[in-house]
């Protein structure tokens, strides 16, 4: 249509996703995967995710943030997810996708959801991608939760600090506690 920027309209739907609204970061990031080449059915799809918006928009989420300082990592990964859903021909339909949230004082501050670069061949290999794409993200994380932990008054640790993260795949587990640091 005349006015419709589809690219312009999947970056304002990506900001969105990444700073305030993670409940819409699979259906927009689904919707980016077709940038470049948008068919009607996806400017429906993007029009469907804007109707949503509009519905929720008045919905939140209520957080309550422990008073602990610590950091949690959940980190999963969907295996080869769109394979056999769409054109069989297409690389990037065995891509597995990667999803974590990372967790400060039981607060979420970063969340993320999208496809993996590397082609998985078991589930516990794209966990493990998974799981390492989500601990690059905490090394800033930990230097952020120390600075701003002494910046309050808050306490934590000298040289240490508790990071739990929660994989859910026992290969994957196993081959993260035995591979070298």
């Amino acid at each position: 249509s005349g006015d419709f920027s589809y690219s312009s309209m999947v970056g304002m739907l990506l900001y969105l996703a990444g700073h305030s609204r993670p409940d819409i970061t699979y259906a927009v990031n689904c919707a980016a995967r077709y940038m470049f080449c948008p068919k009607h059915s996806h400017e429906l799809a993007l029009k469907r995710i804007g109707r949503y918006l509009k519905a929720t928009r008045n919905h939140g989420l209520v957080l309550n943030p422990s008073k602990e300082l610590k950091i949690d990592d959940y980190p999963d990964a969907d295996f080869a997810g769109m394979y056999g859903y769409e054109v069989s021909s297409d690389p990037s339909c065995v891509k597995s996708r990667t999803g974590y949230t990372i967790t400060v004082a039981d607060f979420p501050v970063v969340w993320q959801s999208k496809l993996q670069t590397e082609t998985a061949t078991s589930t516990m290999e794209a966990e493990i991608i998974a799981l390492a794409h989500s601990a690059k993200e905490l090394f800033p994380i930990m230097d952020m939760v120390d600075l701003l932990g002494n910046a309050v008054g808050l306490p934590v640790g000298d040289t240490t600090m508790n990071v739990s993260i929660h994989e859910d795949n026992l290969g994957a587990l196993i081959l993260a506690e035995t591979l070298p640091p």
